[in-house]
């Protein structure tokens, strides 16, 4: 008798357990198709980048759990891994400063404990936005082959954002110290699946991720091509459009290439347009995003050279300025 009982609980057990995946397959499939149609145009809306860093590194583990029992979302691991590495990248940036800080008043021990903090942000960065790349990769052919037949306009915007994933997985990883060790040939790929891309459409983002490639890889940009003219034209066509993900990759250039003048420049057009521009509400989101990227350079730049980052209301000037008084506290006023 108790080895029948002890056989129908096991059956009723597995009963339970089994008829527990239809449920949770219903309930994914529900919540991303909600992620997909509300919750990501929600966000991409938004002028709140905390909110919106706080939403794709809360929902990321959660909705992509459901691809153990539905398809996977790699789509939406595309966009929300490509928001969480940025996130990370602005911790990496407070870090920064605090290293520039450091050398500023000759605290080599500080100096070097920020270095360190920076660069485990920034290999963390690198790895999500690795895992975007690779999320494109299983959701659209790889890029750098045949261009893929784009079903609706949202396809074209994640393998934008996939090959942004690729590019600053990149760049992030070097910065670390290679730690993530991200394959370099990824450059190339991205480059070419740029072109698959309506420059016109996407902000000038296409002929930007282009023209960066062949300028930090001389040699494999066209002959009829000027890398410098497509990233200014870039900038160009995505200000008439009031996006401005070009000047972020125009900045990183000249930051890499030690072009502070140029740099300089970049920002005050930066600004200049910003103020005048047709905002985007629809890529809210990106717009900021690029704006604490653009502020964290300037930053970057200021305490550099004065050991503060860059005062309230003056970014797109410098402490060089003919006309820039740098403003000064009293510290006594504060004790």
């Amino acid at each position: 008798m108790k080895r029948k009982y002890n056989l129908l609980l096991l059956l009723v057990s597995s009963f339970l357990l089994n008829a527990c995946t239809p449920v949770y397959k219903t309930t994914g499939d529900i919540l991303l198709s909600y992620a997909e149609d509300e919750g990501v145009p929600y966000m991409l809306a938004s002028n709140d980048v905390g909110l919106g860093c706080s939403m794709a590194e809360a929902f990321t583990p959660f909705l992509l759990s459901f691809s153990r029992v539905t398809t996977p979302p790699d789509q939406l691991a595309i966009l929300f891994y490509l928001v969480a590495g940025s996130c990370t990248e602005f911790q990496a940036h407070e870090q920064e400063l605090r290293y520039l800080r450091a050398i500023y008043t000759k605290n080599s021990i500080e100096a070097q404990d920020a270095r360190i903090a920076q660069q485990r942000l920034l290999q963390l960065a690198a790895r999500r936005q690795l895992r975007g790349y690779y999320a494109l990769l299983s959701s659209m052919p790889e890029p750098g082959g045949e261009c893929p037949e784009f079903a609706a306009e949202n396809d074209e915007f994640y393998w934008l954002m996939g090959l942004l994933d690729g590019i600053q997985a990149i760049i992030n990883d070097i910065a670390s110290g290679g730690q993530v060790e991200v394959p370099m040939d990824i450059a190339a790929k991205v480059g070419r699946g740029a072109a698959c891309l309506d420059n016109e459409r996407w902000w000038g983002v296409p002929a930007a991720i282009q023209a960066a490639i062949w300028i930090t890889i001389p040699g494999n940009e066209p002959a009829d091509k000027d890398p410098r003219l497509v990233l200014q034209q870039s900038m160009q066509t995505g200000a008439e459009q009031g996006m401005a993900v070009s000047h972020v990759l125009a900045a990183q250039i000249h930051l890499g290439q030690g072009e502070t003048a140029e740099l300089k420049q970049l920002i005050r057009n930066y600004v200049e347009e910003s103020s005048s521009a047709i905002k985007n509400q629809e890529f809210a989101v990106l717009n900021q995003v690029a704006r604490v990227q653009i502020q964290a350079i300037s930053d970057r730049l200021w305490t550099e050279a004065t050991g503060k980052r860059t005062p309230i209301g003056r970014l797109g000037t410098f402490w060089n300025d003919t006309d820039t008084n740098v403003e000064t506290i009293d510290i006594d006023e504060l004790l």
